[in-house]
């Protein structure tokens, strides 16, 4: 599978019209099948689709099923109204249904693999590119005669631009974190060995259906289907002790150790009845972070932060936050640093690792700290090219000058922006319209001229721009794009149209909203 070439592809639906892109991966050669000439290239697809792996974004919840259902006609030819018909079908199908239907040729899917939810058009914002949205009809209805042809030759190019995009999605991940080995291991363990021999290929493509976390949980309980994929939430199974932001009292990170874990796992009881040889196989991290073993691991970990609460209290030390393996405490004289040091490195030295935070910051649900040159983030101040940029980037930037360096907001804001402009973006998906507004602010919602609802787009606030981020019904922002009065002069929005290595409009930023904004911001979260 690792060697097999391999295909990026993405598919568009309308009532009326289909159209199927697929791409050779990191290769010009391109292929595009649609409605109206399905019957003639279809031999190509299937010699695409029976050759070689198949890559998408999501595509085991819709393209997938529509591929399978193309499949059925590969030795006959079939009228384009019944496949339109068809396709429609499967658009309405309930997902727990469609979803649960066999795969019949080797598809990869990237969100689902990598249990990523930020789409193709978040990772396109992650990236500096163009958020490039149709704007040539609503896929729900019937493409008209008169715009037929235009209108495809957009759905082709846009469908083109998403292949592209999941492209090099594909590109950055496996650069990062390749899971071919590991899965071609998890299926030689469950075949025996003779999944990269002769397995016949229907076997073969059944196992493929599975995400690696999948494959753990089928080689571990052959009869369990769910496992619970819980995350901890401390601050509802631990009370987690108030931290001062202001006063920047010095922080410790207490870790328990994953080989601690990985150890303790293997001598769990859930494990008894398996052969120790096959646990052994698989990746530490791997499974530390599966479904299979995630619940009791974080029972387990929740327990240990309980007890150490207990003893630290004894002792005035405070739990000002946790996450994962990790656990900040603060109040900590040298004489009880001293004394905890001494404690791990003659009785606990394989379980807990004591290390400095330099700097340390935190709300109700969110943590960034800083250890040596390295400044982490937990929840809303974690970012990666990976994740749903739902978090503005840039505030945390000014958080830390702010809080960690002292300095006055207004100056944090112009710092940051002098530093790195780009980072003034801000990722927008809203339920109701963009609506317009005057030069001073001034809603105007009965104005025509929106940025329509449910697309994305890459704003930022503007000097001149002629658009607000308003809930219409309730008369307020929406909480990231702004506070206060809907009709003042700040929070106006513009969208960005090309990339930003495009973008030169940088005197129209509008320093003093996003000055504006972090006070409310601050007020809200840290006051």
């Amino acid at each position: 599978m690792k060697k097999s070439n391999k295909y990026v592809f993405d598919i568009e639906v309308f009532p009326n019209y289909f159209c199927i892109v697929l791409k050779k991966l990191n290769d010009d050669k391109i292929l595009i099948i649609d409605s109206d000439n399905f019957n003639r290239q279809k031999k190509l697809l299937y010699g695409v689709i029976s050759k070689n792996v198949l890559i998408s974004y999501a595509g085991h919840s819709f393209d997938d099923i529509v591929i399978n259902d193309l499949l059925k006609y590969r030795n006959s030819n079939v009228n384009r109204n019944k496949l339109n018909s068809e396709i429609k079908i499967i658009r309405n199908m309930p997902k727990n249904e469609y979803k649960s239907e066999n795969h019949e040729f080797n598809s990869y899917d990237l969100a689902y693999e990598y249990n990523l939810n930020l789409g193709v058009k978040g990772f396109e914002f992650n990236c500096g590119d163009n958020i490039e949205e149709q704007d040539f009809a609503n896929f729900n209805y019937v493409i008209k005669k008169n715009i037929y042809d235009k209108t495809v030759d957009k759905v082709i190019d846009y469908c083109l631009q998403d292949v592209l995009a999941t492209e090099k999605m594909y590109n950055f991940i496996i650069s990062e974190e390749s899971n071919w080995d590991e899965k071609e291991n998890l299926l030689n363990m469950l075949t025996n060995g003779n999944y990269s021999n002769n397995m016949k290929l229907k076997r073969k493509i059944k196992y493929l259906n599975y995400s690696n976390d999948k494959l753990v949980t089928m080689l571990l309980e052959k009869n369990s289907d769910n496992f619970s994929q819980t995350r901890i939430n401390y601050s509802k199974r631990v009370k987690i002790d108030d931290y001062d932001n202001y006063l920047q009292k010095k922080v410790y990170k207490l870790s328990i150790k994953k080989d601690h874990l990985y150890k303790w796992l293997l001598e769990n009881k859930i494990f008894l009845e398996i052969d120790k040889n096959i646990i052994k196989k698989i990746p530490r991290d791997l499974l530390l972070k599966s479904s299979f073993a995630k619940d009791i691991l974080n029972r387990y970990r929740t327990s240990i932060v309980k007890r150490i609460k207990r003893i630290f209290a004894r002792e005035g030390i405070e739990m000002v936050g946790a996450s994962e393996n990790d656990i900040f405490i603060t109040n900590v004289t040298n004489e009880l640093l001293k004394k905890i040091r001494n404690k791990i490195n003659h009785q606990y030295q394989e379980i807990f690792l004591i290390e400095n935070v330099d700097k340390f910051l935190k709300n109700k649900s969110s943590i960034l700290y800083k250890v040596g040159d390295k400044v982490r983030g937990i929840n809303e101040y974690h970012y990666s090219k990976l994740i749903m940029p739902k978090n503005h980037r840039w505030i945390s930037e000014i958080l830390k000058l702010y809080f960690w360096e002292k300095k006055e907001i207004g100056t944090a804001v112009r710092e940051v922006f002098s530093e790195n402009p780009d980072i003034f973006f801000m990722y927008a998906s809203v339920y109701e319209d963009i609506y317009a507004c005057d030069e001073n602010g001034k809603m105007k919602f009965e104005s025509n001229e929106v940025l329509d609802k449910f697309r994305k787009y890459r704003l930022y606030f503007s000097r001149t721009g002629l658009y607000k981020a308003v809930i219409r019904k309730d008369e307020k922002y929406y909480e990231k794009y702004g506070f206060g009065d809907i009709n003042d002069n700040l929070y106006k929005v513009r969208n960005v149209e090309t990339s930003v290595n495009e973008f030169e409009n940088y005197e129209d930023i509008d320093l003093e909203s996003y000055i504006d904004y972090t006070q409310n911001y601050i007020e809200k979260y840290f006051g």
